[in-house]
């Protein structure tokens, strides 16, 4: 499996999925141009997508939607953001919480609920060849059910959305942070680690951790980066940890290659 990030933050989030002759993108919320330049590295053409799955509506996540579905390939979302996308029906798969959908029997994607002010939103555990990667890039609240899917998972692509102290201290108005802080809003450093210490717990293989959707004002890599870390010290094995840049070169991980040799982008000081 081949796991490509074109880029996620509040500006936009896509990444590619590429299994057993499969290839699925995951969000379509950056420009069409920038999506397609990603997909370029990897030889790959938006005409040759397997499916474009679809975690909810909001336009970090859809920018580029439209466009993409032009080409004709299927759409996999849950019934609520297909609603609030209101696209018609067209190559329309839906799948919500709990469900898996296969993919030519070659790749599966299961649907995992979340919390976040959306219409029905989900994050997305991917499985092709034994290799099990997981994304939820926006939710509120460390849901304990997700710790499982997470814990099995070879690559983690985790939000970590904020620094708290930084939210609280920063310019935002004071309904934008209690919008940031609820259960239904995005997840910070400090809860992102937890989570993920929750479900690596005594965990001796080594992961590789995307973290990602950081906020451009109330959080830095560095930040997210460490805090995350200092939660995984003693939990187990010492897990590759990084923080995804909004733009960019795309960051590759292989599941062939040792965690720790995916190729590291030089924009992490864009956020």
């Amino acid at each position: 499996m081949i796991v490509r990030s074109f880029g996620s933050g509040s500006s936009g989030n896509a990444l590619l999925v590429e299994a057993a002759g499969a290839a699925v993108l995951v969000d379509c919320g950056l420009s069409v141009a920038t999506i397609t330049r990603g997909m370029k590295t990897g030889a790959r053409t938006l005409e040759g997508l397997t499916a474009v799955v679809v975690s909810h509506e909001h336009v970090d996540h859809v920018r580029g939607l439209q466009r993409v579905l032009k080409t004709g390939v299927p759409l996999i979302s849950s019934p609520g953001t297909h609603r609030a996308l209101d696209l018609g029906t067209g190559s329309y798969r839906p799948l919500r919480a709990g469900d898996t959908h296969d993919l030519d029997g070659r790749v599966s994607v299961r649907a995992l609920g979340v919390s976040h002010d959306a219409a029905e939103p989900c994050g997305f555990c991917i499985d092709a060849e034994g290799v099990r990667v997981t994304v939820i890039t926006d939710l509120g609240k460390a849901d304990a059910e997700l710790a499982e899917w997470i814990g099995s998972s070879d690559l983690i692509v985790l939000e970590a959305n904020h620094d708290e102290e930084m939210l609280r201290r920063g310019p935002y108005p004071a309904h934008l942070k209690r919008r940031v802080l609820s259960a239904t809003g995005h997840l910070s450093n400090a809860d992102c680690g937890q989570l993920l210490r929750r479900a690596l717990a005594d965990s001796e293989r080594r992961r590789t951790i995307w973290l990602a959707h950081l906020s451009a004002v109330n959080n830095r890599p560095d930040l997210a980066v460490a805090t995350v870390s200092s939660a995984l010290v003693g939990a187990g094995a010492m897990h590759d940890v990084r923080a995804l840049p909004r733009q960019g070169a795309p960051v590759v991980w292989r599941s062939d290659e040792p965690v720790g040799t995916e190729s590291r982008p030089h924009q992490l000081a864009l956020f």
